[in-house]
């Protein structure tokens, strides 16, 4: 899971903007309750798996740009779950996303809208 000591006291955004060909997957419970507000995931594009917890009860997140994990095939369990600021989210580079796991968006109780949903047409 995520520790408080990963990210410097008083940063509330995030953004991964160094692609590296070598990451394609984030871990278990990477960001899972991380204090912070926004995240951008713009390097990310190499990215085919996102592990289960992934931005997991992030209560401040509000915002989240998925647009760079065009790559993902498989996206683990309680992804984006008890997010319960976040109010937009926008699917569309989920093309390739065949398997979305147990409480996907689950308990975002501050969701308006949710964009481009037909970017998961292919999941079973």
């Amino acid at each position: 899971d995520f520790k408080e000591e990963w990210i410097p006291k008083g940063v509330l955004s995030i953004c991964f903007d160094n692609p590296n060909p070598s990451v394609t997957s984030t871990a278990e419970g990477f960001l899972k309750g991380a204090n912070i507000t926004s995240v951008d995931l713009v390097g990310l594009h190499y990215i085919t798996s996102v592990g289960n917890s992934f931005l997991c009860r992030c209560c401040s997140l509000k915002t989240v740009n998925l647009e760079c994990l065009q790559n993902v095939a498989t996206i683990g369990s309680l992804f984006l779950n008890h997010c319960k600021l976040l109010e937009v989210v926008d699917f569309c580079s989920f093309e390739k996303v065949t398997c979305l796991n147990r409480c996907f968006l689950y308990a975002c109780s501050s969701l308006k809208r949710i964009s481009n949903i037909f970017g998961l047409g292919n999941v079973k």
